[in-house]
């Protein structure tokens, strides 16, 4: 009975040892995947990182004295319009804007030529001006901007679909009213959003005034869009807490 019994408490204590010891077991073993999964995922995106596109600047030529639209053979050519008033009647929303800013006459404008110096090309870029709320950037490289001027229309974005392959050069120009010049003292004015082959979203910052440009950030498709759809924009206009 008394043997039965001693072997009864060892028999209880051995299993709960090898209880202990199995769960130890799979505790190391649960964190020994998780930091393998970690450390896969670190590695999946310093590569996605080293092979980003990624902008450099070439030449850059401010024209502040030189009044005058000249059609060229830009891949983003674009003019920056500030936003005079918003009003929202009956569901009908209109942005106001001096009516001198279409006259390309009067016209003053910044021209880039930048390079992809990174591993990837880029399938889309989009070229955004950073005041949403105080600013609109319009295409002039037909006369449509004229008609949404006119009829108070918004956009915030330029895009070029046209594929730009690591070592390719594009050109940028932006053009203002010589009277309507927008500058940010403290902050990039403007943005690149890139769009890689791998569906990888990218941003990188402009300094326009200055000729430099921020190296390139991962974003989300998400943020992409809320920076830069009016749609999601336009949001803001009708409640100001947004901002």
């Amino acid at each position: 009975m008394e043997t039965a019994l001693i072997i009864s408490i060892v028999s209880i204590v051995f299993t709960g040892l090898f209880g202990l010891w199995n769960l130890k077991i799979t505790v190391e073993s649960h964190r020994m995947r998780k930091d393998e999964f970690y450390r896969d995922k670190k590695k999946y995106l310093q590569d996605e990182y080293d092979k980003r596109p990624k902008l450099d600047v070439i030449s850059y030529m401010k024209n502040m004295d030189m009044f005058g639209y000249k059609p060229q053979e830009n891949e983003v050519d674009c003019l920056v319009v500030p936003i005079i008033n918003y009003q929202k009647v009956n569901k009908i929303r209109n942005f106001t804007y001096e009516s001198k800013v279409a006259n390309n006459n009067e016209w003053v404008n910044i021209q880039f030529s930048l390079v992809n110096n990174g591993k990837t090309a880029i399938k889309e870029l989009y070229f955004a001006w950073n005041s949403p709320e105080n600013t609109a950037l319009f295409d002039v490289k037909n006369d449509e901007y004229i008609h949404y001027i006119g009829f108070g229309a918004i956009n915030y974005r330029v895009a070029y679909f046209d594929e730009i392959k690591p070592g390719q050069d594009i050109s940028l120009k932006i053009n203002f009213h010589k009277d309507l010049v927008f500058s940010k003292l403290l902050s990039a004015e403007a943005s690149f959003w890139l769009i890689d082959t791998y569906g990888n979203t990218w941003e990188q910052p402009l300094f326009v005034h200055q000729g430099k440009i921020y190296d390139s950030k991962q974003k989300t498709y998400r943020e992409f869009n809320d920076y830069t759809n009016w749609k999601e924009i336009i949001k803001c206009f009708d409640n100001p807490e947004l901002w």
